[in-house]
């Protein structure tokens, strides 16, 4: 199997997916708050910052930006295996949960950006999960629309 080179690590806004392995349980309410949970531990240890996020039952999206020093592979390596602790833990079964690879796409311009990030968060209408978006709690759409947010998000001001 060949290995994907990822020429761009850092100091760019990344789109990425994260899947969970063929045949696993799909996640629950617990499993959403672990995974949410161990991206706090990570972001506490590792500098990036997080512009949206969106948990679904068999995969989860973000926008990450790694600071200069730390690369997208090295924050999502962390990420997996800082939920994968908590989840086969709460399970009680350490079977691998995550597909082995993440999937990434850098966003290069503000329209992409607005793009994607409104992909993201029409996830969970789309799969039909619930009627308006704004009502999936696993998603920082709802912290936008209300000061609720399971996460704390890094927002930024463009003119």
């Amino acid at each position: 199997m060949s290995r994907l080179r990822r020429l761009e690590l850092h100091s760019r806004f990344f789109f990425i997916t994260c899947n969970l392995k063929r045949g696993m349980p799909l996640f629950h309410e617990r499993e959403f708050t672990l995974l949410a949970q161990a991206l706090t531990s990570v972001r506490r240890k590792v500098p990036f910052a997080l512009c949206g996020y969106c948990f679904l039952p068999d995969h989860w999206h973000a926008i990450l930006l790694p600071e200069n020093g730390t690369s997208i592979s090295d924050i999502l390596m962390r990420v997996k295996i800082a939920a994968y602790r908590r989840i086969s833990k709460a399970r009680e079964c350490p079977q691998p949960i995550w597909q082995g690879r993440f999937y990434d796409q850098i966003l290069h311009v503000r329209a992409e950006f607005d793009q994607t990030l409104a992909y993201m968060h029409e996830n969970p209408a789309v799969k039909g999960l619930v009627e308006n978006s704004v009502d999936w709690k696993w998603s920082s759409v709802a912290g936008m629309q209300t000061e609720a947010v399971l996460l704390r998000l890094t927002l930024f001001v463009c003119h």
